[in-house]
């Protein structure tokens, strides 16, 4: 597999697959924290001040917009009964998104409120970056009635890895 291919694969699951498990806080209410960290992906380095546009779907509308601490972190809440899209933003980096839909959990999973981790990594930008592909989510989560837990399709992020994957090697 060539390097940016892989890349982009490691990116793709990395940030939905291995940051996205929701815990109940006990001292929060009704709603959802959604916090991490984001990162260069070449380097790791952290991102300070990179941005995070928060919209509610359906639509276009941003809700909220802030940006990540000196150490590239961030931290926010969400209201229940909605889904959002999660914008990360850094200059001269590729864009990434998430989906979070809190309008999936059940009245009865909400007390003590949920939280969840989401750490990105941001690529510098490469031929094809600006393509209508990565203008998708590159993870979604949904409520996981098993587990009682907010958690990453695992299978949305696998088609969009796939999807990626193939564009890029179109790309070569």
């Amino acid at each position: 597999m060539k390097p940016l291919v892989a890349a982009i694969a490691m990116v793709c699951a990395a940030a939905t697959a291995a940051y996205g498990q929701s815990d109940i806080l006990i001292h929060q209410d009704t709603s959802l924290y959604v916090y991490g960290t984001i990162n260069a992906f070449e380097t790791g380095d952290s991102l300070p001040g990179a941005g995070i546009v928060i919209r509610r779907l359906p639509g276009d509308n941003v809700l909220r917009s802030i940006h990540a601490n000196e150490r590239g972190e961030y931290a926010f809440y969400l209201g229940k009964n909605d889904r959002f899209r999660v914008t990360y933003t850094y200059m001269d980096r590729v864009a990434k998104h998430v989906e979070i839909d809190a309008a999936s959990v059940p009245d009865s999973s909400w007390h003590g409120g949920m939280a969840m981790e989401v750490t990105i990594a941001l690529l510098q930008p490469f031929k094809g970056s600006d393509d209508p592909l990565f203008d998708k989510a590159i993870g979604r989560s949904r409520y996981d009635p098993k587990a009682n837990l907010l958690e990453w399709d695992l299978e949305y992020t696998e088609r969009m890895r796939e999807k990626v994957q193939a564009f890029l090697e179109k790309q070569q």
